[in-house]
């Protein structure tokens, strides 16, 4: 298995991340519970290296932003879209399993494309590979539900490139 490098690196972002989760636990807004949580940040970053993941190294804020406030509109619509078609019992559901080719190659992008996927309801991804996601789609009546649940896998996975695709990733995207 071909493992990546771990690296002693210390990010701000990740710092005051667990700095602030450590003030939430201890529920005090104060100087000595930020200066405890910034050295139990530190500490845990010494003694647990992150492996190194290129595509932390190229993420964009604002493409971050546009996927939290993607998914969020996806969690809002599926939602409901699966609730009409539970409460039409009457009406047989018809479900299929397809496969989607993702544009890259990265597990990265794959793992996030895949969670992300699987958060929304209505598809869940069942299997992932370099480059392709197995999913399963709620309700594919025909041909054309299942070319849309291909383009919303798709357009997730770009979504994803456009937050932490490195720019080779990126470069995916103008081609289509």
């Amino acid at each position: 298995m071909n493992r990546p490098a771990l690296r002693y690196r210390f990010s701000l972002p990740t710092t005051i991340g667990l700095a602030v989760i450590w003030m939430l636990l201890w529920g005090q807004l104060s100087i000595g519970a930020a200066l405890w949580g910034l050295l139990i940040a530190l500490a845990i970053q010494l003694i647990f290296p992150l492996p190194d993941v290129p595509e932390l190294d190229s993420f964009r804020p604002l493409g971050f932003l546009r996927l939290v406030l993607v998914t969020l509109r996806g969690l809002i619509v599926s939602s409901f879209q699966v609730a009409v078609k539970v409460l039409a019992f009457w009406r047989p559901t018809r479900n299929a399993i397809i496969r989607v080719p993702l544009r890259s190659d990265s597990i990265f992008i794959t793992v996030i494309t895949a969670e992300l996927v699987t958060l929304v309801p209505g598809s869940v991804a069942v299997d992932a590979g370099e480059g392709w996601l197995l999913v399963h789609v709620f309700d594919a009546q025909d041909e054309a539900a299942i070319d849309k649940a291909r383009a919303n896998v798709l357009s997730t996975e770009a979504t994803v490139l456009r937050a932490f695709g490195t720019p080779e990733d990126r470069a995916l995207l103008e081609e289509d």
